[in-house]
């Protein structure tokens, strides 16, 4: 452990967190207790304006949505297990699935990642791109996600 006072006067373990975690409230769960910044992949949010959501229904991160973009939305886990988006330069190891949003014709798309895990779309393993309709279930790890789509007749 190595002891370090910030510029703020707060002492933190300089070995688990990159800066003051008291300063940076990036470094706190949604619970507000204080994490180590993991040396996982980059979360991300929507590329554009928002374009749908996933939703988890069960599992880690129950209640949480992800706002969908234009073009590959790279679906992964956090240090909990729970669902995330990665930015488009996460480590393709992270990327379990990307949902596709083509703005041209209003579709979306998942296409498997190159994670060893696995995701499945309404209970079927996806080992080949396939379209995602509303109300669609996803499985990602030990979560399952609900599609919710915001465009698709309506185009930004």
């Amino acid at each position: 452990m190595k002891l370090t006072k910030c510029e703020n006067g707060h002492f933190y373990d300089s070995d688990k967190y990159p800066e003051c975690p008291y300063c940076n409230p990036a470094l706190k769960n949604e619970e507000g207790i204080l994490q180590a910044q993991e040396a996982a992949a980059p979360q991300a949010g929507p590329t554009g304006p928002v374009a749908g959501w996933l939703v988890v229904t069960e599992g880690p991160g129950r209640g949480r949505d992800l706002r969908l973009g234009e073009g590959r939305n790279f679906l992964g886990t956090d240090a909990d297990g729970a669902p995330c988006l990665l930015s488009a330069d996460a480590p393709l190891s992270a990327r379990i699935a990307a949902l596709v949003y083509d703005p041209q014709d209003g579709s979306f798309t998942l296409a498997p990642g190159s994670a060893s895990e696995l995701c499945y779309l309404e209970g079927a393993n996806l080992l080949e791109p396939r379209p995602v309709k509303e109300g669609d279930a996803l499985a990602v790890g030990k979560a399952r996600l609900r599609f919710v789509p915001f465009c698709g007749k309506f185009r930004w």
